[in-house]
């Protein structure tokens, strides 16, 4: 019984060791899953802020523009600015001028509201103007360069505008009124100069603007008015330059610069101001040197322009045309520095630089001056010419619609085509054409059969018949050009018109100089008439003084 007692206690402590044992490991166990997970959640804790923090910076990337991004803004800004700038020196001006006077501060009490509405609503928007801001832009560039290089030396030194000396860019008296100063001083006194010659070719601008800036109170002006211009801009760039939550930093840029091009470079009115007929656009110089004619293939009266020998468009180009070379002759006509006549350019900046500056610029630049601006006259006798040849052409192409061609050419003759508000005499009656025509039908009609002939002889009559149908419409009509060889412009002769439409001659002759006979014989009756009216005229006279006798 003792052995079997001392059994079972044994048994019951070897169970109650395995318990304790097991006790021990699940506690061990659980303590090793806690820590697992625990390591777990701090790793994916981890991974999760470190994902945050790169999309945080990508999106901060995006927002923030780069270093040259902002030197961008800045400089475009600036330059944007700048036609401004001279409205914010003349409130300047008038405040340095009037406020250490004390009867200046009287005469001007109750009169600030209207200096700031003129300065506002009349001042600005004129220098605002195309013209104005095309005088402005070498300013305008030279602002932005000086701008954009203090800027740039500014935000380098700081950092940039998350680095350690960010508040040297968020001080508005430093980066604002700080920067505006420097380029108020730099920018008239160094780089205005050059940048002229540059742009405007016009040599001696650096020392212009040396006297210039040695006028009492201009470098004060210039500078204060860049400080207070810049303390403007300071906080119009402080968000686009640090970076605007959901906008991607080129839009900003992308803004001001396509207001900078519309401001200088994409108005109508833009361009340096120059006398009224100084100038004459490239484009334009077709114009000047037109005329209207009758086109055969289109049917209609169009304009054609002397200088590129072509039909160019309708009949309104031809009336701007006379209206730019009117204003041209005009000014070329007004004497100038002692010389007899002005110079016209076909360049606005030479036009502006010899107007203004240098009236040598016509010597140094003669491949763009103006010099053939045609007188009204001559081109009255060219378009009378023409219109002649042309109504001619459109009798033989178009027989039955010779109303609507009479119509057409007494549109032009008549003034209901032309700038001229007076009634001009018919240049063109085709029925007084008619004789003419028929001789100039058969003349064309020879000479194409002479160059389809085989052997290339004509009989002897029809050949005879070439040299009096030519000196016969020659003697009616002087006006008309027959052939290639006789051309002044490219295509103005009646063969070339022809040729050019596809004219078929007919295959028979015979009605032709049918016609061409009865002209002959109705011209030898009335030659004939004449003279027999001529003698007993003669006769008559001399039958009187014999009888006074």
């Amino acid at each position: 019984p003792l052995a079997v007692l001392q059994c079972r206690r044994g048994y019951s402590s070897f169970k109650l060791s395995i318990r304790q044992s097991s006790r021990r490991y699940l506690k061990r166990s659980n303590h090793i899953i806690i820590q697992n997970h625990s390591k777990r959640w701090a790793t994916n804790s981890q991974s999760a802020s470190s994902t945050s923090d790169s999309i945080s910076a990508t999106n901060s990337n995006h927002h923030q523009p780069p270093l040259f991004g902002r030197i961008a803004l800045v400089s475009c800004t600036t330059a944007l600015a700048t036609p401004a700038f001279p409205a914010l020196g003349f409130l300047y001006a008038i405040l340095r001028i009037t406020v250490p006077d004390a009867n200046a501060r009287k005469l001007m009490e109750g009169r600030w509201g209207t200096l700031l509405s003129f300065t506002t609503w009349t001042l600005l928007p004129n220098l605002y103007s195309g013209a104005v801001t095309s005088l402005i832009l070498p300013c305008a560039i030279s602002n932005a360069l000086v701008a954009g290089c203090s800027y740039g030396i500014l935000d380098v030194v700081s950092g940039g505008p998350k680095g350690k000396n960010t508040a040297l860019l968020q001080t508005p008296w430093i980066t604002g009124a700080g920067i505006g100063a420097t380029v108020g001083y730099i920018a008239p006194n160094q780089v205005y100069g050059p940048v002229m010659e540059y742009c405007w070719q016009i040599e001696g601008m650096s020392q212009s603007m040396q006297y210039v800036m040695s006028v009492p109170m201009a470098t004060e002006v210039s500078v204060a008015t860049g400080a207070v211009a810049g303390m403007i801009l300071h906080p119009l760039l402080y968000y686009p330059i640090h970076g605007i939550s959901g906008i991607h930093w080129g839009f900003p840029l992308a803004a001001v610069t396509s207001a900078l091009y519309f401001i200088y470079y994409g108005r109508e009115e833009s361009g340096l101001p120059v006398p009224e007929g100084s100038y004459v656009d490239r484009s334009d110089l077709e114009l000047v040197e037109s005329i209207l004619r009758y086109n055969n293939t289109s049917g209609e009266i169009e304009t054609y322009s002397l200088k590129s020998e072509q039909f160019i468009g309708s009949v309104e180009k031809c009336v701007e045309g006379r209206e730019i070379a009117e204003l041209s002759r005009s000014y070329s006509s007004a004497s100038s520095w002692g010389s007899n006549n002005k110079v016209v350019f076909d360049d606005r900046l030479l036009a502006f630089v010899y107007n203004y500056w240098d009236v040598k610029t016509a010597t140094r630049y003669p491949d763009h001056v103006v010099s053939n601006i045609p007188s009204k006259s001559s081109l009255q006798m060219k378009q009378d010419s023409m219109l002649v040849t042309d109504a001619s052409v459109a009798t033989l192409l178009h027989k039955n619609d010779l109303e609507a061609i009479q119509t057409a050419l007494d549109d032009v003759d008549g003034g209901k085509t032309s700038s001229d508000s007076v009634k001009q005499s018919s240049t063109v009656d085709l029925k007084a054409q008619h004789e003419v025509n028929i001789a100039l039908e058969l003349l064309m009609l020879l000479r194409q059969e002479s160059k389809e002939e085989d052997d290339g002889v004509l009989e002897k009559q029809y050949t005879d018949e070439i040299p009096a149908l030519e000196k016969y419409i020659r003697r009616k009509s002087p006006q008309i050009v027959l052939y290639t060889n006789d051309e002044e412009y490219k295509g103005e002769s009646v063969e070339s018109q022809l040729r050019h439409c596809g004219w078929k001659t007919p295959t028979d002759l015979s009605n032709a100089f049918e016609q061409w006979h009865r002209v002959q014989e109705e011209s030898y009756r009335s030659w004939r008439n004449k003279a027999l009216l001529a003698s007993s005229v003669v006769l008559s006279i001399g039958c009187s003084l014999l009888l006074s006798r």
